[in-house]
């Protein structure tokens, strides 16, 4: 089994998130998202425009996946747009961004962004985690 703090180190070690969202239809949309882990939440940026973005608009439900070395982990949950990010959460998301994506994007945006605009937050409501080296032993069940 995995600690809660194993599940957080994969959360935030996470490059890539994947983010499925549903169809008027019904189908099932996924998306690749870089993001930030802050306090319980997944954050993660983009144009209220896109087709992900409207499918949550209609219905906010999500499921949502990442993964570092042999640890991976995938959440159900719900999504919400902030406007006007708190300061001190603005800060943490846009320092995650410059770690995770600075180097080799060469993105490093100011916490001013997310003061000022929106951001997307994934509010979880059960989270699987496990490692898959040890994959019978490990997987792990969080529920909010």
């Amino acid at each position: 089994m995995l600690a809660w703090s194993d599940v957080e180190r994969i959360l935030r070690g996470g490059r890539f998130y994947w983010i499925s969202t549903t169809d008027e239809d019904g189908r099932p949309h996924l998306v690749q998202q870089w993001g930030a882990w802050v306090d319980d939440h997944l954050y993660f940026e983009g144009s209220e425009r896109t087709h992900w973005a409207q499918n949550l608009a209609r219905d906010a439900r999500v499921a949502f996946g990442t993964q570092t070395g042999t640890r991976a982990m995938f959440g159900q949950g719900t999504v919400d747009v902030v406007r006007g990010v708190a300061p001190d959460i603005a800060k943490r998301i846009a320092s995650q961004y410059a770690t995770k994506y600075g180097r080799t994007f060469d993105y490093r945006p100011k916490a001013a962004q997310y003061e000022k605009g929106h951001v997307f937050r994934a509010t979880p409501s059960k989270i699987i985690a496990f490692d898959v080296k040890h994959f019978t032993a490990s997987g792990t069940r969080f529920t909010f």
